[in-house]
């Protein structure tokens, strides 16, 4: 009896250690469920739309919640970064080039951490390449 409470308190203590999991889990409280996406991101889910407010922002991450906001409005490709979202134009192009020489990350098309002539190339090839 004291070797398997030994080995079980030995389980427990291994796995308090190995520190936290972390994850995003789908939940539904309400009826529907859809998924939001962007940058590499994507989340799914559904809660009571007790949540509606502005949008919540900490360092790179913005998250809206309530009554599915931007749910089907979303970029169509990497030069798509201004609404109004599936449609590629001068606010598209203006927001690159103000990003660019702002290095601001929304500019940083491949996330390299530089802001350099492969951002302006990947833009403007996903620009000329059109919405889907």
């Amino acid at each position: 009896m004291v070797r398997l409470m030994t080995i079980t308190a030995a389980l427990v203590t291994s796995s308090a250690l190995a520190g936290p999991d972390y994850s995003i889990n789908w939940y539904t409280i309400d009826g529907g469920g859809g998924t939001s996406a962007g940058g590499g991101y994507t989340l799914s889910g559904t809660i009571g739309q007790h949540d509606a407010s502005n949008a919540m922002t900490g360092g790179a991450y913005t998250l809206t919640g309530g009554f599915w906001a931007g749910v089907g409005a979303g970029p169509c490709n990497a030069a798509d970064i201004a609404e109004p979202y599936g449609i590629l134009d001068l606010v598209d192009i203006t927001t690159f080039v103000s990003g660019f020489l702002g290095t601001d990350p929304i500019a940083d098309l491949n996330s390299d951490g530089l802001f350099d002539l492969t951002d302006i190339n990947l833009f403007v090839t996903t620009f000329l390449a059109g919405c889907p």
